[in-house]
């Protein structure tokens, strides 16, 4: 039964998707170029953040690399009507606290502020590309890992999508496989389907009302889902952890609002065991939501 929900839910994830992709731009020439194939080319690293102004709106492809060997993170936003930029930076500032009360209430307000577009989580060794639909108007460029230092000095950076890329039937994405960030019982949880190939593109889909991220990190053969949340607790708590269990820095996708959608595909990802995580504070308790069950270990081949 449960294997037949999560079947329909699939589906109808991945048919809303593909039909919002080809009416963004329906009217297209066809035969044109997919945006995949012509992304939008950003670097983030010690250097800065490079991206340039403009961009076509409509099915949008980010390319995302990093020269950092400790990994760095790119957040994509875009405030809603009414609201600054430099409002929505000053509560995500709350978010990244590590204070439960303060996290807590920092990315409630963010919620209620911004369309968080997701983000690429990438390595020296691991570029990532993510697509999905943005309407045109201008969009931020974040990048986290400088802001989780030092939010009082943003490295940022606006881009203006104008106009869209066209979009028709031959530019879209069938996806090898499928997560999806939902509500439960329990907490929030990620749900997979195919999730099982290294160099694979995964469509990501935000089900629940909360801001949610899928971040990659690897994890040794033996590594159990009992040490990782022990691990997660510890650190939450601010006591002094046992060893880390992951074996490497995030890749992955960044925060996304609820009911957004994309594609992503990391390019130079090593096979072998993962974890899945949330680390985005959950609204009520503000403890990432990874210590809270929001995590899942997969194999990719």
């Amino acid at each position: 039964m449960v294997e037949h929900v999560f079947a329909r839910m699939v589906r109808t994830v991945t048919v809303s998707a593909l039909a919002l992709a080809t009416s963004v731009g329906a009217s297209g020439t066809a035969g044109a170029a997919s945006p995949e194939e012509h992304p939008v080319e950003v670097s983030i690293g010690a250097s800065g953040l490079q991206a340039p102004d403009t961009a076509k709106g409509g099915l949008v492809s980010f390319r995302v690399k990093t020269d950092d060997p400790n990994g760095r993170q790119l957040q994509l936003l875009r405030p809603y009507e009414g609201v600054t930029i430099d409002q929505v930076l000053r509560d995500l500032a709350d978010a990244v606290s590590p204070s439960p009360a303060t996290a807590g209430a920092g990315i409630r307000a963010v919620n209620g502020e911004a369309d968080l577009l997701g983000g690429a989580l990438v390595t020296s060794q691991v570029h990532e590309q993510f697509t999905e639909e943005v309407s045109p108007g201008p969009v931020y460029l974040l990048d986290l890992t400088a802001f989780r230092a030092d939010p009082a000095h943003p490295v940022s950076r606006k881009l203006n999508l104008v106009g869209t890329n066209g979009q028709n039937d031959n530019q879209v994405r069938f996806d090898d496989g499928i997560v999806i960030e939902k509500d439960t019982a329990e907490g929030p949880r990620f749900q997979t389907e195919d999730v099982d190939h290294a160099h694979l593109a995964y469509l990501v889909h935000d089900e629940s009302k909360q801001i949610h991220e899928m971040q990659l990190r690897p994890i040794g053969a033996d590594t159990t889902d009992e040490q990782i949340g022990e691990y997660l607790r510890d650190v939450a708590l601010g006591g002094l952890p046992a060893r880390s269990p992951f074996t490497g820095p995030a890749t992955g996708l960044g925060a996304m609002s609820g009911d957004r959608t994309a594609s992503v595909q990391a390019h130079g990802l090593q096979p072998g065991r993962y974890v899945l995580l949330c680390m985005i504070p959950d609204e009520r308790t503000g403890v990432p939501n990874a210590g809270l069950g929001m995590r899942k270990i997969v194999t990719l081949k």
